[in-house]
């Protein structure tokens, strides 16, 4: 024999459940409200390969990057370019420099671009062989901190804290030892 439950009891365990359900859901918050992390640091918002990017400064071309491959970071407005070419116009020359590197990171928000490994630097004036160069493009000003290899003219200078610019004149570094032949009027206009 089954016994039948009273009404009151089934609405009773009905209106407890249906509470129980309001006080779940009702107090917490909404899907729409939850916060997500933000994306973590080492995965990129863009990569893309065989690039070329042209940045302009007042309607001219300031440089053309050329990269096997880029990684751009949106939020920190940062770039990192592999296998790198970079065609750098001097605006006070007017000259065109050569700036070659394993990779570089452009600092767009600070305007800078730091190049790293295998770095060269080629112009009319000369060439710059070092593992690593900042440019700073807001003063022009061109830093090597590292043990840098200066060559005009087949004559080669070695030193480390070499500054700078894009045309590679005027030239100042720190512990210089010298290969070649050189007039002392030439040794001090590097």
């Amino acid at each position: 024999m089954s016994k039948h439950c009273s009404p009151i009891l089934i609405l009773s365990v009905e209106l407890i459940l249906l509470c129980s359900l309001l006080a779940l859901s009702a107090c917490g918050k909404s899907k729409l409200d939850i916060q997500t992390e933000s994306m973590k640091r080492g995965i990129p918002d863009e990569t893309s390969t065989n690039v070329t990017l042209t940045e302009y400064e007042q309607n001219k071309i300031a440089y053309i990057l050329n990269a096997e491959r880029i990684d751009r970071y949106y939020d920190r407005r940062i770039l990192n370019a592999y296998k790198v070419e970079i065609q750098a116009l001097d605006k006070k020359t007017g000259g065109t420099s050569f700036l070659k590197a394993d990779s570089t990171i452009v600092d767009e928000a600070r305007n800078m671009i730091m190049a790293h490994g295998n770095v060269k630097l080629i112009s009319a004036e000369g060439s710059i062989y070092t593992n690593r160069m900042i440019w700073d493009r807001n003063s022009d000003v061109i830093v090597a901190p590292d043990t840098v290899m200066l060559v005009r003219a087949g004559n080669i200078l070695r030193g480390r804290n070499l500054r700078t610019n894009l045309s590679i004149y005027p030239t100042e570094m720190d512990s210089i030892s010298a290969e070649g032949l050189f007039e002392e009027k030439e040794f001090l206009n590097w």
